[in-house]
């Protein structure tokens, strides 16, 4: 196995670490935050902002792209990078969440031994998704990291969903490495397994087990919400220490800090985006609830000393104003404020842990925030 992750710095009193993660479009350094690109746009902003605010690789969405424009349209337009103007990493989802989203939860569909038939969400069109579609879906897209085919289902799910679940995730991801390395292009991407097992650890350590013995992946993802910091923690312990350990749909900041003091180092929400577009900005002392009337006559930045162009710029109640009145450039200046504080975040957790005071850095920010 090609080594693409190099872990650099650690923590002494926690597991944190800081790591190098190699891509065919350059170095990510870890811990790190991916914002969700779902259609191959972080909502209102531009690669070229993207760039500024300092972010090192974002998400795309195989299932969403495969629909509209379709992978094999971008495929000929140069693969998702060119086609959004973004000359940095990517990663890709396999669709494995609207699996649980469309038809574990909403029942649009069915899961069967081969992948997954579901309609369309939008048009109503039936579809059949494989783990070499997925694959294949991926690689036209051009993405740097693919994420095997999986099956998620609710952390309560114990039982015999629980079971399958593990079982078609492995067997998939079986299916999909076995067409991965079979292509011509595969050649310089990186292939994610993930690992299921909802709140169950034996189930958890079934699943990694299998998926090792089906190839020693280059990194895992934690599958399914991860909403229980016990599984979440001893799912992390299950991963090689030389391996990129990636939570998926994690979001919060305290969620992401304690997530890197159990060891993980990749993660991507739509935290900070969703909840800008809904007045709600992070800092380093607390959410600010911008659409509240105590901001309404208030002159000073989102966060005084942030250096995002919103808090360089305006002012809180000129902010709140434009969210007041559907003003698109207030959902815009929150994004940016928000998806900046997260790389600023990260930024002083690497240095946290480099100084070896990751575990001081975590009490004073909770502090502030719990």
């Amino acid at each position: 196995m090609e080594q693409i992750f190099q872990v650099i710095a650690r923590d002494k009193r926690t597991k944190a670490r800081i790591g190098r993660l190699t891509t065919a479009h350059g170095l990510v350094e870890t811990p790190t935050f991916l914002p969700d690109a779902t259609y191959g746009a972080v909502k209102h902003l531009s690669a070229e902002e993207l760039r500024l605010i300092g972010l090192q690789m974002i998400l795309g969405n195989a299932y969403h792209l495969g629909l509209r424009p379709g992978a094999d349209l971008i495929k000929k337009l140069g693969g998702l990078g060119e086609f959004m103007g973004w000359d940095r990493p990517i990663l890709t989802d396999s669709g494995g969440w609207q699996a649980f989203s469309l038809v574990y939860l909403h029942k649009l569909g069915r899961v069967i031994e081969g992948g997954i038939h579901f309609r369309d969400q939008l048009a109503g069109t039936a579809h059949f998704l494989t783990p070499e579609r997925s694959i294949r879906q991926q690689l036209d897209l051009g993405a740097d990291v693919l994420m095997s085919f999986d099956y998620p289902i609710s952390p309560a799910d114990t039982g015999k969903e629980n079971e399958r679940s593990v079982r078609l995730t492995v067997n998939w991801a079986k299916a999909g490495r076995e067409y991965f390395e079979k292509q011509k292009d595969s050649k310089g991407k990186i292939l994610l397994a993930i690992i299921q097992g909802a709140n169950d650890r034996k189930m958890r350590r079934r699943c990694y087990e299998e998926l090792e013995a089906v190839s020693a992946f280059s990194g895992y993802g934690f599958g399914g919400v991860p909403e229980n910091e016990e599984i979440l923690e001893y799912t992390a312990g299950l991963i090689p220490d030389d391996r990129l350990r990636y939570v998926m749909g994690c979001g919060t900041p305290v969620q992401i800090i304690k997530a890197v003091g159990m060891g993980w180092d990749l993660f991507d929400c739509v935290v900070p985006t969703r909840n800008a577009r809904h007045g709600v900005a992070y800092t380093f002392c607390g959410e600010i609830k911008i659409l509240q009337g105590c901001y309404r006559t208030d002159k000073k930045p989102i966060e005084a000393g942030c250096d995002c162009a919103a808090c360089r710029a305006y002012s809180r109640a000129y902010i709140r104003h434009l969210l007041k009145v559907g003003e698109p450039l207030g959902q815009r200046l929150m994004t940016i404020h928000n998806l900046r504080f997260y790389m600023r975040l990260m930024g002083r957790i690497k240095k946290a842990v480099l100084t070896g005071k990751f575990d001081l850095f975590q009490r004073e920010f909770y502090k502030y925030i719990i």
